[in-house]
């Protein structure tokens, strides 16, 4: 949408300028580290060409991270440039001066015409779709009023619950594959194969939370995301399915091989731990300060809604002496065209084409309508001042945590630096000798000190990715507040002539064709509170508004009432003089005419019986020309 300016400011200011602040100083901290592996590279370049090129990975990585990161927030506290034409329309915008503006937005429409019309005669809002899945419906049945949230809040809420549900089922899961595998229900091969599960159920848990952290795409915008049963079944049924299998393979393998079970078993012994029952406490800690946060915002919000579908309605039939278009032109020229706000154009939804279907003998009827909505005004939402904390707590917090996986990163580049020089030193000759070397032991826990280092960067930055998302959401969201309005009018219309200041001694008259016309006007009037999920950059509200609160506004509906009523009561209906040149003409035709009949001598001889005989014929011919014709 291109930008439009005018000197009349639509009241709309830059809502990311704390969240660009917080990534600013977080993305200068990144490349700070970053700067600073570059910098001590340069010395290791000397010694060791590989620890070199190690530490020029790791900083250029870091160093590109925070540079996207300081852009970013730099460009989200800039000016936010706001023309004449936002927020995007509701629908196709008809308005001639506007068809520019309406070709660029038309792909980011959120209902059309018909969808506005059905919602405006049906009282109904078709913004709130059913949610889609097992799991969906079961959220909302909890959470009743998140139906009436916004497509972005309801998909980041399923995204968090089905989380939640994998991480849940997973553990249930877990524990049925433990007692499978502990009570020899399987042989053996259980005890052996069980530090496996643990593994995998980590890695599990931690993609479920990276997955979930993943930012909404321009889809979430426009439709909700299904979250169905399967994500259930396929969890149980690999925890069913996975122990057997391995367990049949892993016997398969020894009774075909020279290794015995007691071989694996001294193998394992001397791997390190992983900790795995720490990592999965310290996710279920973290998820669930992390929900706590989002919860905390979304309840602040959720009290905010109010999902009304009430309108103001006119029904009513009029009898006047008017023709059918001047109604439709007054309508649009006037009544809408006062009740602009800031000056902007009305959103011509349906554009006004009043039809006139003529018929035999002067008669016909005429039809028709229009949709129209007043500029949206922006709408503060006042949710209360602990939201507005947990809001800048949520902020810090998520920033905190990157910065936090840009130090683990830092670590790991020294931390694989060596695990380098301790595998180059390592004696690996067989593996009798690569088990019993001393230098073995301190490889591996090099190593495992390397791996930890990885699995707690994935883990801290998925929370740091999903509170930011998070957060962002909440701090895009604007609301608008505007008047629509549904006219649909239908009638007949007949013709009659009408002639005023007919008199047989005079010359001038005024002759007039009379239209009478049956009007049935049906006016709809409701201000609607609309949402958009603003972002930063060119395309920074051009994104799909969404109707969210529809209200009774009966005092708006009096007052177009009232103008169009005036309208038709205060119009001529007979042609008169209406200049002081012409006034003066009539005034001197009239002096002839009464010249002429003074000095007729035959007018003069005329009995007064003979007179007032005439003045009666021109009477019965003048009500005989106003005499209406069927």
């Amino acid at each position: 949408m291109a930008f439009d300016y005018g000197s009349i400011d639509l009241g709309l200011k830059n809502p990311f300028k704390k969240e660009g602040v917080a990534t600013a100083i977080r993305g200068l901290i990144q490349s700070a580290l970053g700067i600073y592996l570059l910098t001590d590279a340069i010395g290791y370049i000397q010694t060791s060409k590989v620890a070199g090129w190690l530490f020029v990975i790791f900083g250029v990585f870091l160093l590109g991270v925070g540079f996207k990161a300081l852009g970013s927030g730099i460009f989200a506290t800039l000016r936010y440039f706001v023309g004449r034409n936002h927020p995007t329309s509701l629908a196709y915008n008809h308005s001639p001066s506007e068809s520019s503006t309406a070709a660029e937005e038309k792909g980011s429409l959120a209902y059309s015409q018909k969808t506005l019309k059905e919602m405006l005669v049906g009282r109904k809002n078709s913004s709130f779709i059913e949610p889609i899945g097992f799991l969906a419906r079961l959220l909302h049945s909890l959470v009743p009023k998140l139906l009436f949230m916004p497509y972005p809040i309801r998909n980041l809420v399923q995204r968090l619950f089905g989380a939640w549900v994998k991480t849940l089922i997973a553990l249930i899961s877990y524990g049925c594959v433990a007692f499978i595998s502990l009570t020899g229900l399987v042989g053996i091969a259980g005890e052996v194969t069980f530090p496996i599960y643990s593994v995998a159920l980590l890695f599990y848990v931690i993609a479920v939370w990276r997955s979930a952290s993943r930012p909404l795409t321009r889809n979430a915008e426009l439709n909700i995301e299904s979250l169905g049963s399967s994500t259930i079944v396929k969890v149980v049924t690999w925890s069913l399915i996975l122990p057997a299998v391995v367990a049949v393979g892993l016997t398969w393998w020894v009774d075909n091989s020279n290794m015995a079970w007691s071989d694996i078993a001294e193998l394992q012994s001397y791997l390190p731990t992983l900790h795995t029952y720490l990592y999965l406490i310290a996710l279920f800690v973290i998820s669930t300060i992390g929900t706590g946060l989002v919860g905390v915002m979304l309840l602040k919000r959720l009290k905010h809604a109010n999902p009304s579908t009430t309108v103001s309605e006119l029904r009513e039939n009029w009898q006047e002496s008017v023709h059918p278009n001047e109604i439709f032109i007054n309508l649009d020229n006037l009544v809408m065209a006062d009740r602009r706000y800031a000056e902007v154009p009305n959103r011509v939804y349906e554009a006004l084409t009043p039809e006139l279907n003529e018929q035999a003998e002067g008669k016909g009827t005429f039809h028709g309508s229009l949709i129209q909505e007043i500029q949206p005004k922006f709408k503060s939402m006042d949710l209360g001042r602990d939201f507005s904390i947990v809001r800048i707590l949520t902020l810090v917090t998520g920033n905190a945590l990157f910065v936090v996986s840009s130090l683990l990163t830092f670590a790991l580049a020294y931390a694989a630096l060596d695990v380098y020089n301790a595998g180059s030193n390592m004696a690996n000759s067989s593996l009798e000798r690569f088990v019993n070397d001393s230098d073995f032991l301190s490889f591996s826990e090099l190593l495992m000190y390397a791996l930890h280092l990885i699995l707690i960067g994935m883990v801290v930055k998925s929370f740091a990715r999903l509170l930011t998302n998070a957060v962002h959401i909440f701090f895009a969201e604007m609301q608008f507040e505007s008047l629509m309005i549904y006219f649909k009018c239908e009638g007949t219309f007949k013709e009659s002539k009408f002639s005023a200041g007919t008199g047989i001694h005079d010359s001038i008259r005024s002759e007039n064709t009379l239209i009478q016309s049956s009007i049935t006007p049906w006016i709809i009037v409701t201000r609607i509170v609309s949402t958009t999920f603003a972002a930063t950059g060119i395309r920074n509200l051009e994104h799909p508004r969404y109707i969210l609160e529809m209200h009774k506004d009966d005092q708006e509906l009096a007052s177009i009432k009232n103008d169009v009523v005036s309208f038709l009561k205060d119009r001529e209906s007979l042609s008169a003089i209406t200049n002081e040149r012409d006034l003066g003409s009539a005034s001197q035709i009239y002096q002839l005419n009464q010249q002429n009949r003074a000095f007729d001598p035959e007018a003069q001889r005329q009995p007064t019986a003979i007179r007032k005989e005439e003045e009666t014929a021109g009477f019965l011919r003048q009500r005989d020309e106003n005499t209406p014709v069927e």
